[in-house]
């Protein structure tokens, strides 16, 4: 193996108590935006921005010379820089890489102070950031560089909309640190500053002090929904002498495989020992908090086991202590493999220890277990069994005397349960729909064109005008057929809200309500006479979610980094929740088992929103049908996409990135192992202009009840080709 190496001069910071900065030379900005909406900007820009001899600013940094920088609703280039100058003449240059927009709180009232107070004013404009993928995951990001200060310290003031301020949560990062959490007061400003030290006591403001090298990097963002962060910032020249936070030497072991790191340091610090094999992700779990060396100016670390022994290169990074212990969050195991993923990485010698794990069948019946390894992913472990688990069964998992690298035993829960998946081949034909807003369904069944009933774009239509091609649709008395012999399960609520279920016979009403279809509709017409058995859909799909992050699978984030996403996850809970039920839920297939025959995937509109994601999209779906087909233990496990071809012909820049990459995963040439097994359907030619259709709604088909028909049976018509029919 490679002599790991270290990665130099990336900054971890600690927020520490405020220095005095009387008479020191202060380089201040005041970020605003007026509001859109119908409050004339002559009205607002007054209590919003600060005259240059108004002095404004938190303790000792209230100083005047204040500059005001008004927010663009899209992000500045590197060429637009702008220029800062000091209280005394200093200048340094500012650069805006990203911000989802700024603006006034407009808070009802607008404040508690006087109108025309300095501090008041810099405290009512901010800049939003949020890294919802649904708003955009726009965040505020700059870069500040020509500091002519030796070592200097910063303060951002922080601030967020009334609307949308959330639970006042949210992240900040300096230099390329690991995030820090902090949380804002509530409310509009009352005249207090309070200074933000802890995640959990809220405050108003950041400090960070002795930078050096005369610039700096920063990104500050509300966590979710929450559209938040600064109202200006300042940079001072530091009063102390404060040593750069950087290595100075990394040492590696071939014959024990441990590690020894020192680095340059100051008295009084902690510090958490983050580490990369892709430079991409930083993991924390090295050690929680590591105390500066108080006698000197170096600190050494170690020796400490490799944390991912078969990477080729490792980088190492310093930043706030990490407090948070290890947990057990996730069990799944199918056929002879138990997977078990932990939040952290944990220590090799006792993750790989068969020993340290038990595996117990529901009723009391141990399962031996031959061999525990690392994952593809450092924070996961594989078990695997001496045979094969029980079909349709439930098992629980144990975990002892398993740590993370720096030791901590794992916090919560140290056992999980999970259920296998039953294959019956006599039993109930499974085949799971899954995606966005698109699978959920905006199709209008009876409405049509300016409201009509009836009208072109509704299903309906097409019933009416094309009886050769829809009329199969309805009886003799028009009225749509059920079908009995397919079934839909449609859990349409949100993660962690209540279980609202929609359930039964095939009809045109398991879109997003029952007066819409999704691609269901026509995906069970097309596969039902295949199978003498039933057939079961199962929907698992949520509007405004992106395979990128909301849908980013385990292999996914061990190959690019990243985390699996929370609706990755949810997907597979939800089809957990309808095939473990399936008596239950549908109580005339009791005794029938089940068999998982097939997986659908239509989605894609979030992520066509940037050339990064949309250039991502191919071999992010490539990862997902193998873990997917991982996960239900099914490795040819038949796969239909029905691309995202919104806009017809005319699609064009991401957006043809990401349909064609859809397109790509079923070409055999580029992907030999899902030849005959995946199919993707070209959709463009199912676009209908909003002229002919229910709504001028490009991101749902013009709500176009026959495209969604069509996009359906295009992909049941694939599928019966992979399966054989």
């Amino acid at each position: 193996m490679e002599k790991p190496k270290m990665l130099q001069n990336l900054v971890g910071l600690s927020i520490i108590t405020l220095a005095a900065h009387a008479g020191a030379e202060m380089i201040s900005v005041n970020f605003w935006r007026t509001g859109a909406g119908t409050v004339p900007r002559a009205t607002w820009q007054p209590l919003l921005t600060l005259n240059s001899n108004e002095a404004a600013g938190a303790g000792d940094w209230l100083t005047t010379g204040w500059q005001n920088y008004e927010l663009p609703w899209a992000p500045s280039r590197p060429q637009n820089a702008v220029t800062l100058t000091g209280n005394e003449g200093s200048t340094a240059t500012f650069v805006l890489n990203d911000v989802r927009n700024g603006g006034p709180y407009l808070w009802n009232p607008p404040r508690t102070t006087m109108v025309g107070d300095a501090n008041a004013n810099m405290m009512d404009g901010h800049a939003n950031s949020t890294d919802d993928p649904g708003d955009g995951s726009n965040i505020f990001d700059i870069e500040v560089t020509d500091i002519p200060f030796e070592t200097f310290d910063v303060i951002f003031y922080l601030g967020a909309n009334q609307a949308q301020f959330g639970d006042g949560t949210g992240k900040a990062s300096i230099n390329g640190a690991p995030p820090s959490d902090f949380t804002l007061l509530s409310g509009a400003f009352n005249g207090t500053f309070t200074q933000i030290t802890d995640p959990e006591t809220p405050g108003n403001y950041l400090v960070y002090k002795g930078l050096g090298g005369g610039s700096f990097t920063a990104r500050i963002w509300g966590n979710g929904f929450n559209h938040m962060g600064p109202t200006g910032m300042q940079i001072v020249e530091s009063d102390e002498a404060r040593q750069p936070l950087e290595f100075s030497d990394v040492s590696y072991f071939d014959e024990t495989g441990e590690i020894i790191l020192t680095w340059k340091s100051n008295p009084g610090e902690f510090y958490g020992v983050y580490w990369s094999d892709d430079l991409i992700n930083f993991k924390p779990g090295i050690n929680a908090a590591v105390p500066a060396n108080p006698d000197g100016p170096l600190t050494t670390f170690g020796p400490f086991p490799n944390p991912s022994p078969n990477s080729e290169r490792l980088f190492f990074r310093l930043g706030p202590a990490d407090l948070s212990d290890p947990t057990l969050d996730r069990v799944w195991g199918n056929g002879t493999t138990v997977n078990l993923d932990f939040s952290e990485a944990m220590q090799v010698a006792a993750a790989t220890d068969p020993a340290n794990f038990t595996v117990t069948q529901d009723g009391g019946t141990t399962v031996a277990i031959t061999e525990a390894a690392i994952g593809v992913k450092p924070d996961t472990i594989v078990l695997t069994t001496a045979t094969p688990l029980a079909l349709d069964s439930d098992f629980s998992v144990s975990v002892n005397n398993v740590t993370d690298l720096a030791g901590r035993p794992v916090t919560g829960p140290d056992f999980a349960t999970f259920r296998t998946w039953d294959d019956n081949p006599n039993g109930v034909k499974v085949f799971i729909l899954a995606g966005q807003s698109n699978m959920q369904g905006h199709g209008r069944n009876e409405e049509g064109n300016g409201g009509v009933p009836g009208g072109v774009g509704s299903l309906r239509y097409q019933v009416t005008n094309d009886p050769d091609t829809y009329g199969k649709l309805v009886d003799d008395q028009n009225n749509w057929i059920a079908r009995d012999d397919v079934k839909v399960f449609y859990r349409r609520s949100d993660l962690n809200t209540g279980r609202t279920i929609k359930k039964g016979d095939l009809l045109p009403e398991f879109g997003v309500d029952d007066a819409r279809i999704g691609p269901e509709f026509g995906f069970g017409w097309a596969i039902a006479d295949s199978f003498d058995e039933p057939v079961l859909i199962v929907k698992t799909c949520w509007g405004g979610k992106s395979l990128y992050a909301d849908f980013r699978s385990p292999e996914a984030v061990a190959k690019r980094g990243g985390e699996v996403g929370d609706y990755y996850v949810g997907m597979i809970e939800y089809i957990h929740d309808a095939l473990d039920n399936l008596a239950t839920e549908f109580p005339e297939w009791d005794g029938l088992g089940y068999q998982i025959a097939g997986f659908g995937w239509h989605q894609g509109w979030n992520d066509g929103g940037t050339d990064f994601t949309a250039s991502q999209y191919e071999a992010n779906l490539a990862d997902f049908i193998t873990d997917i087909r991982a996960e239900l233990g099914k490795p040819t496990l038949p796969f239909a996409i029905a691309n995202t071809g919104i806009g017809g012909a005319s699609a064009s820049g991401n957006r043809l990135t990401m349909l064609e990459g859809q397109l790509a995963v079923a070409d055999p040439a580029l992907y030999p192992e899902f030849a005959g097994n995946v199919f993707a359907a070209d959709t463009r030619e199912f676009w209908r202009e909003s002229s002919v259709s229910p709504r001028d709604q490009g991101f749902h088909w013009n709500q176009n009840g026959e495209t969604y028909y069509l996009i359906g049976e295009a992909m049941g018509k694939g599928m019966k080709t992979l399966i054989g029919e």
